[in-house]
């Protein structure tokens, strides 16, 4: 486990206007913020996505400032008067918390996700492949149902040629994943350091278990990343899971990474945007593609484009 285990954080919380969302996070992201999440779409929860406001939570390194900055870019924003909270928290404590009640479960009919501590459990299927997993302050425990419906994509559709392509990796459960299932090597992007070393440690504890080596990296990085890379599109799968108005907000260069692979899935789109998303992919999309629904959620694909 890497030392950031023992790692203080500052943790600001605000409540803000969905509509708002994203520019919050784009500008405390830019800021320092080490990671982040919605509360609308924290894993284990039931969805809301009829309330106007949301809860957005940043983490900051102890030695930053936070106490003098929440306010102060919340006025540089235009948003004064937002609601905002700012506490201490301590990773350590927050993986405690995660041990009090995750237990491994079936992710998919073929993949159970198990952390450590429950190694044991005897409710699992025996035939069912482990993914080992330490949550982190990253997304991605695999209660989310656009996570199920990734997985389950990989596992219909990853080959031993195959390199898979993850923006927006969290955890790093969705490339773990592909290797879990095959795939020749992985490589994943997220704009949160935290996320980077969430899923580094989980590559590691899957190569322990597994007792194999995963020619698998993570690294910080946006969709751009794809521009620095040399993509064999034959033997290529693209995932992102992330929310609309990225993908939109990124619409260049995802045009490019769907016409540089054989195989792709998108999801993180809320099913009442089914419409709009739609419309928006259709423009950039090089293929007809099939859309599946779990829980509100829905994942967007295309499989075997050459």
């Amino acid at each position: 486990m890497s030392d950031y285990i023992k790692t203080v954080f500052w943790q600001i919380e605000i409540t803000a206007p969905k509509e708002n969302a994203a520019e919050i996070e784009e500008f405390f992201l830019r800021s320092g913020a080490q990671s982040t999440f919605e509360l609308l779409y924290e894993e284990g929860r039931t969805s809301n996505l009829v309330e106007d406001n949301t809860q957005l939570f940043f983490f900051y390194p102890e030695t930053f400032p936070a106490r003098a900055f929440a306010p102060m870019a919340l006025a540089t924003l235009g948003f004064p008067d937002l609601e905002f909270k700012i506490s201490q928290v301590q990773y350590a404590d927050y993986l405690k918390e995660f041990e009090k009640s995750f237990r491994a479960f079936a992710l998919t009919n073929k993949t159970a996700l198990v952390p450590p501590w429950d190694s044991e459990n005897t409710d699992l299927a025996p035939d069912l492949k482990k993914l080992w997993l330490v949550p982190g302050m990253a997304f991605g425990t695999g209660k989310h149902a656009t996570t199920q419906l990734m997985v389950e994509f990989i596992e219909e559709t990853v080959t031993p040629n195959d390199t898979i392509i993850d923006i927006g990796s969290g955890s790093g459960i969705l490339a773990i994943a592909a290797m879990l299932w095959g795939a020749k090597s992985a490589w994943g992007v997220d704009v949160e350091t935290l996320a980077v070393e969430s899923a580094t440690t989980n590559k590691e504890l899957n190569e322990e278990r597994h007792k194999s080596t995963y020619n698998c990296t993570f690294a910080v990085g946006d969709f751009s990343s794809l521009r620095d890379q040399a993509i064999e599109k034959e033997h290529t799968v693209f995932l992102a899971n992330i929310l609309p108005n990225i993908f939109e907000a990124n619409a260049d260069d995802l045009k490019l990474a769907l016409t540089s692979c054989r195989a792709w899935a998108l999801s993180g789109i809320p099913s009442l945007q089914e419409e709009s998303f739609t419309a928006f992919l259709k423009t950039i999309a090089p293929c007809a593609f099939e859309i599946r629904t779990k829980e509100d959620w829905q994942i967007y694909f295309c499989k075997d484009l050459l």
